[in-house]
């Protein structure tokens, strides 16, 4: 699967962990690494980058920071040219476990939402994440080091028109659940055992009224403590979560 040519876009992922992952997964467009601080956390990093074809140089402090524009970069960064992002179209006809959860992430705008929500979608087993170009945030230096490389593993796909992305999602047989505070149905009562693509709102708003109305069911996460809600990376953490789990009891009841 290929992403899109838009060479003239740069970023950087920062941090040990992120830029290990980027390397070992060989991620398109890493351009170059800026070390300014050796060690036993960047021990392996000049390797890999070797391996992987891409400059390693020694750096300062001020110039790292300069240039990636962080200060939390644990002494390391990785500059990425090119889009970061997955076509819709190609997104959707490549192969795909039919079982795996598809996010949709409806005007997120925190990064370190967006980078928390690639670490659980990674971990728990999602297919990629759709986001809208408008009104949300992107893959940022911050988010990619949240999602403490996450992002090198799980597609990213930002689309200009958010609803009908959900109905294209919709004609290759994934059944739309929006997640809302109230008036729905209970996320245990839903029926998981089918392709699903989570819908999750802002972090203030919710899902915009277009986005719910394009849902084919909206369901909670039920409240058991004092608290109204969730943030939207927990709440999809615990959805996410909530699929998988139905989905192993489910294979653990067929027979062998």
């Amino acid at each position: 699967m290929k992403k899109g040519a838009d060479a003239s876009r740069t970023f950087w992922i920062c941090g040990v962990h992120p830029v290990r992952e980027a390397l070992r997964v060989r991620l398109p467009g890493a351009r170059e690494v800026l070390v300014c601080r050796e060690g036993l956390k960047t021990e392996g990093l000049r390797e890999l980058a070797a391996a992987a074809g891409i400059p390693a140089r020694s750096s300062t402090r001020e110039e790292l920071e300069k240039r990636s524009g962080s200060i939390n970069h644990q002494g390391v960064a990785l500059l990425v040219e090119g889009d970061p992002y997955f076509p819709l179209e190609s997104f959707l006809e490549a192969p795909a476990e039919d079982v795996d959860p598809l996010l949709i992430l409806d005007s997120v705008q925190d990064p370190q939402n967006l980078g928390a929500l690639l670490r659980s979608g990674c971990f728990l087993g999602a297919r990629g994440v759709i986001l809208p170009k408008d009104r949300s945030v992107g893959l940022t230096a911050a988010a990619v080091k949240v999602s403490a490389g996450a992002a090198a593993h799980l597609p990213l796909i930002r689309v200009g028109n958010l609803v009908r992305a959900m109905e294209r999602v919709k004609e290759k047989g994934l059944w739309i659940v929006g997640l809302e505070l109230e008036n729905a149905l209970s996320l245990y009562e839903v029926d998981l055992s089918v392709p699903v693509a989570l819908v999750l709102g802002n972090e203030e708003k919710g899902l915009r009224p277009l986005v719910r109305k394009h849902c084919d069911l909206l369901a909670r996460i039920p409240r058991c403590g004092p608290l109204q809600s969730l943030n939207v990376a927990a709440a999809g953490a615990v959805a996410l979560a909530e699929i998988q789990r139905r989905r192993s009891c489910r294979r653990a009841a067929e027979p062998p």
